[in-house]
């Protein structure tokens, strides 16, 4: 892939991001980079293709173009990354590292529903493609009527509980962070996710759960928010 083949594209694709790109590529992590998915404040998600034609979906983090003094502050409270610089390239970079292990640990350790982890290098994270045919799947914010949503409600309660043994919480689980698939729960945008040796691991979790509850009390009856916590945490944390 040719650097010339870029354009500077939705405030994301500067020469930074371009040279990742083309490194990626070279590493035939990728072949074509094919057209939006989804558009953020700190992100951009893009479709793409190996060179076998199977679909993948490429996440690149704004440098120049996100608040990342707020990221830094949000960074440094993950043992983790205490030591990020508080420079622009530092933070975001960090950041994708930050979500590539979440990740990792979600998909290989936790074995939930969630894209697998392919590979990043700096601001560029390229990630298994939740959907069909360059066709993402649907939020479950935008799906209208869910199919058997007791069971889908009780298998996403169960992810939860899976990450949380894997000393590991979402911190921004909602139904915007939830891809339909194979009626199936996906997780995804694992960048705020934290270990079990962050100041607010318990706050985070009951924060998702509440968040689940909320979605899921259009649909089907609910457990307490308050049973939910207790069962996940039992006497591993003082409740």
């Amino acid at each position: 892939m040719k650097k010339e083949d870029f354009k500077v594209y939705r405030k994301v694709l500067d020469e930074i991001t371009i040279f990742g790109l083309w490194k990626l590529s070279n590493k035939q992590y990728f072949d074509i980079l094919e057209s939006i998915v989804k558009e953020g404040k700190e992100s951009v998600v893009f479709s793409a293709k190996d060179k076998e034609g199977n679909w993948l979906a490429i996440k690149i983090y704004r440098i120049f173009h996100c608040d990342f003094k707020s990221m830094w502050k949000y960074l440094i409270a993950d043992p983790r990354f205490l030591s990020t610089k508080k420079d622009r390239k530092s933070v975001i970079f960090n950041w994708c590292k930050r979500e590539f292990r979440n990740m990792k640990i979600a998909y290989e350790k936790a074995k939930i529903f969630s894209p697998k982890p392919i590979a990043f290098f700096n601001n560029i994270l390229i990630m298994e493609f939740i959907g069909k045919d360059g066709k993402p799947a649907l939020r479950l914010s935008e799906v209208d009527d869910l199919e058997n949503p007791d069971k889908l409600y009780k298998t996403s309660i169960e992810q939860v509980k899976k990450l949380f043994e894997n000393r590991l919480v979402h911190g921004d689980l909602s139904a915007f962070n939830i891809l339909y698939h194979d009626k199936k729960p996906f997780f995804i945008d694992f960048s705020q996710g934290v270990r079990d040796n962050h100041p607010l691991f318990l706050d985070f979790l009951k924060r998702d759960l509440k968040n689940l509850n909320s979605f899921f009390k259009k649909f089907t009856d609910i457990i307490p928010l308050e049973n939910l916590y207790e069962e996940i945490v039992g006497d591993k944390y003082d409740v």
